[in-house]
């Protein structure tokens, strides 16, 4: 009975790792094999509890045969042995046999102890995820999709100029826009996973889903380190790393102490002459938050109120978002930049291409590995002028 339960369910598993098996007939199958994997724990059991059945009928026969004679008494009781015995040995052949015919056999309830139980290693079906290790920055700044292109420019608006008063009869004043571009170049990325084929056939948790899932993300994990520090030789521009023509020097704030003043200074000085932006969010490291919040008044009372929203914040009612591309202020070294503000529209990532990921078998058949990758051409860069203000830090 057990090596046909054995058996069916090995072909059950031969059938779930089928190319062209669709998710119904998947999940058909898995409810089959977790029946089946009970079966063969009951047989398993039973066969256990037999073994003893028979070991103890044994010991008792030996203990029968050594015990003497003791005239008609004796021989009363050996027959009644002999006849109890047989009844017992014809209930077990007739078990066995109702076995092997593929009938349903119940059994006495005997106390098992839990460390003879055969049940082997039992695989949970939920597989417990990390920590966030994504983020959100690639979703927030703006996408543009050119699926096929090479390359791509986005202009964008540096700076009006007055009009005059002109005499009559006069040349108008010259009050022409001066522009800028954005060049953001395709560039590959890519990620590569291997795991054994035996993963593909566990009955329990979808391993496969959560590589498919890993290499995704690996994506998104680049371009984000990419809109952050990209140095734009064949790599994105990131922010760090953006052209004078983009972003101006004079735009860059140095900031050596995070105090009480610190959110008023990077507000006040960001954008242009006439207004005080106020859809710009921060761009940090979780615990360059951390000193923020440790900010404290003369009384003690904390200067900052933050609301916490997982990979986004607010402080004081300005947004946050948090990366950990982003080097933290207790770190950094003087010169870097901890924090960028600025409106995320005027960061563009270009997507050349959908992501593409494909699985293989046939590339290490021989090591019986099953093969993920995924890439993607895309590019970025910041796309509006003196967009972001970089914070430095210096020596105090």
């Amino acid at each position: 009975m057990l090596k046909k339960l054995l058996e069916k369910r090995n072909a059950l598993l031969n059938e779930l790792n089928a190319d062209d098996i669709t998710e119904e007939k998947f999940n058909e199958i898995r409810g089959k094999i977790d029946r089946l994997n009970y079966q063969i724990e009951q047989a398993k059991l039973t066969e256990s509890e037999n073994r003893a059945a028979d070991e103890q009928e044994e010991t008792e026969i030996r203990k029968q045969a050594a015990r003497p004679a003791n005239g008609e008494l004796a021989n009363t009781g050996k027959a009644a042995e002999e006849e109890k015995r047989k009844a017992e040995t014809d209930e077990l052949e007739k078990r066995a046999a109702d076995l092997k015919a593929g009938k349903t056999v119940k059994f006495e309830s005997r106390a098992v102890s839990t460390s003879s139980t055969p049940l082997g290693t039992v695989v949970s079906e939920q597989i417990n995820p990390p920590f966030e290790q994504v983020g959100t920055l690639d979703k927030l700044v703006h996408v543009t999709k050119i699926n096929g292109g090479e390359s791509y420019e986005k202009p964008f608006v540096k700076a009006y100029s007055a009009g005059g008063i002109t005499a009559e009869g006069g040349d108008y004043t010259t009050a022409e826009p001066t522009f800028g571009y954005a060049a953001i170049n395709k560039v590959k990325i890519t990620a590569y996973a291997e795991v054994t084929e035996e993963v593909a056939k566990l009955p329990a948790a979808d391993y496969l889903a959560v590589v498919d899932d890993a290499v995704k993300s690996a994506l998104r994990i680049k371009k984000i380190q990419q809109i952050i520090a990209g140095t734009g030789s064949s790599q994105f521009v990131g922010l760090a790393n953006a052209p004078v023509t983009t972003i101006e020097a004079a735009q860059t704030l140095t900031i050596a102490t995070i105090d009480e003043d610190t959110l008023d200074t990077i507000i006040y000085n960001y954008g242009g002459d006439e207004n005080v932006e106020d859809d710009a969010v921060l761009i940090m490291n979780k615990l360059t938050l951390l000193e923020f919040a440790k900010v404290k008044d003369t009384n003690g009372r904390h200067v900052y109120d933050i609301v916490l929203r997982g990979n986004t914040a607010t402080i004081n009612g300005i947004g946050v978002v948090l990366t950990s591309s982003m080097p933290a202020y207790g770190t950094v070294s003087n010169g870097t930049a901890y924090l960028f503000y600025g409106k995320l529209s005027g960061y563009e990532l270009t997507e050349f291409s959908d992501v593409d990921v494909a699985v293989s078998k046939d590339y290490k058949f021989k090591q019986g590995q099953i093969c993920f990758k995924a890439s993607q051409f895309c590019g970025g860069a910041p796309s509006m002028f003196n967009g972001f203000t970089p914070v430095i830090k210096a020596s105090a």
